[in-house]
């Protein structure tokens, strides 16, 4: 008979410290390995001098005794160093194949014999030993060479043996450094009957076979390949910083485009698909454009491209705003890079904004990653216009999205003059909170009136430019439609009384009230 165990009900408080928990997401794995292939040759008998298909046979010893070794630039590389991670198994295969090859002379017979007539024996074998194997694998390869009963002579100038190989020897390996140990291949011959009047111009052994050897690392966070790339690249740049973290993405560049094998592994384990390197060359190349557009300055007729929303939409605002600088709007950079990590570029161009060191970047994103920014009403980042050749402004970049409705709000500082970068997607704006907002410029739109409890003003649709209104220096807080997903919004503003940036603690005490709001909601 069935019976149900019944379990006690979880409680409330277990139940919230579950959801609270971060979901802490598995290391990607990296896979590399080498394949070696070998052939050997050893001459067991021979004439004093002799050539076959014009390869001289004297060279060559009666007996292989070899190790066999991977080529240590690249074995090092793939399995001793820590660039890619942290070692967590390996393995080796190995497959031997060989036979013997004869040249003889026999005299033959004046009369068909009853049965086949053996000419000559050799005996010969070869061992395989040391590196991951364990025991010494051994092949036979005896050989019995006759002249069939058919046949009167069997004068041949070159006959083979059948091949034979040994079962495929598979080892594990508990460190990397197992993987490189050479293995020794060893081979020996010798004959033990030969016929009367029976000759033998030359008998050898040819030996073959394939090694392959398998690693896995555990990938590294993506601040740890960071501080990697930064202490690989150490002192580059000479002051320059947009040179300095460029050196340092190319480093990361280096490790996904490098070869890490010679076979075929699933694409998930291949190093350029990695997530973390990825994730990291993404970083630093956010570094990279961000230091090169704040190095911009005053400079006209100059263009930019770049991988990331946040960097073109800083340009995009300076360019559209002040057409005298004879900016272009920025492009897209073809690098195969992630730019989907919006918090992180907010992070990491305040980080090059304040000339953060290699050690003080590698923190800060650390920390930033593993508490991102959240979407909110207050400037995510604000810099001086100046730095980018909008003199006399400030450029304030807001983190905005509200799958539920759409509906985002920014708080303006007091200023004389904004300017929105348009993306095409908001169409209406709303004054919750402030004396009043005036539509300027060229909008068809312009002197459209903003005010308090007027409810939403139509500003039309646009793909491109810029939303500009008057303001009446007093703080205002403006509500946009249309912002389902995450995105920024870069606004440019005139005589401004500042708006500090929220620091951590002020954003978890206005998260709290929020968490507690959908607890209740619940």
């Amino acid at each position: 008979m069935l019976t149900m165990q019944r379990y006690a009900k979880p409680s409330a408080a277990i139940i919230l410290l579950a959801a609270c928990l971060p979901l802490q997401a598995l290391a990607s794995e990296i896979a590399t390995n080498m394949r070696l292939n070998f052939n050997e040759l050893a001459i067991i008998t021979r004439t004093t001098s002799m050539s076959v298909d014009g390869v001289d046979l004297t060279g060559y010893s009666d007996h292989i005794d070899k190790l066999l070794t991977l080529d240590p630039s690249i074995a090092n590389a793939r399995f001793l160093s820590n660039r890619l991670g942290t070692f967590t198994s390996g393995s080796m295969t190995v497959d031997l194949r060989g036979n013997q090859f004869i040249s003889l002379n026999d005299p033959g017979v004046s009369v068909l014999p009853d049965s086949q007539r053996t000419l000559t024996r050799i005996e010969a074998g070869a061992t395989l030993s040391g590196g991951l194997l364990t025991t010494t694998e051994s092949l036979n390869l005896d050989a019995t060479w006759f002249c069939r009963a058919t046949a009167l002579s069997c004068t041949r100038d070159e006959v083979y043996s059948s091949l034979k190989s040994t079962p495929t020897l598979s080892n594990a390996a508990t460190n990397a450094a197992a993987l490189v140990q050479p293995i020794r291949l060893q081979a020996s011959g010798a004959t033990t009957f030969t016929a009367d009047g029976v000759t033998i111009n030359y008998a050898g052994l040819s030996l073959s076979g394939t090694i392959n050897v398998n690693a896995t690392f555990t990938a590294k966070t993506p601040g740890q390949y960071v501080a990697d790339a930064l202490s690989a690249t150490a002192g580059s740049g000479g002051g320059n910083a947009s040179v300095r973290w460029g050196a340092a993405a190319a480093d990361v560049k280096t490790l996904r485009d490098a070869v890490w094998t010679d076979i075929a592994v699933a694409n998930n384990l291949k190093a350029s698909r990695t997530p973390e390197l990825e994730s990291a060359q993404s970083f630093l190349t956010a570094a990279r454009d961000s230091a090169t557009l704040l190095a911009t300055g005053n400079s006209t007729g100059s263009s930019f491209n770049s991988a990331f929303e946040l960097n073109r939409e800083l340009w995009n605002v300076v360019a559209t705003v002040d057409p005298s600088l004879g900016r272009n709007r920025a492009g897209f950079s073809s690098e195969n890079v992630s730019s989907s990590d919006l918090a992180a570029q907010i992070a990491i161009m305040r980080m090059v904004r304040d000339g953060s060191n290699d050690t003080a970047f590698v923190t800060g994103l650390e920390d930033a990653l593993a508490n991102p920014l959240s979407t909110g009403s207050n400037p995510a980042l604000t810099l001086d216009g100046a730095l980018l050749g909008l003199a006399d402004a400030t450029l304030s970049v807001y983190y905005l999205g509200n799958a539920g409705t759409g509906q985002v709000e920014i708080d303006l500082a007091g200023a004389s003059r904004y300017a929105l970068l348009r993306n095409g997607l908001y169409d209406r704006i709303s004054l919750l909170e402030g004396n009043g907002l005036t539509v300027i410029g060229a909008s068809d739109y312009a002197g459209a009136a903003v005010l308090q409890g007027e409810g939403e003003v139509y500003i039309g649709e646009a793909s491109s430019g810029l939303l500009e209104l008057s303001g009446q220096s007093t703080a205002s807080r403006l509500q946009l439609n249309n912002i389902y997903s995450n995105q920024l919004l870069v606004v440019a503003s005139w005589a401004v009384t500042p708006v500090p940036e929220p620091s951590k603690a002020w954003l978890l005490i206005m998260g709290l009230p929020m968490i507690l709001r959908r607890r209740q909601a619940h």
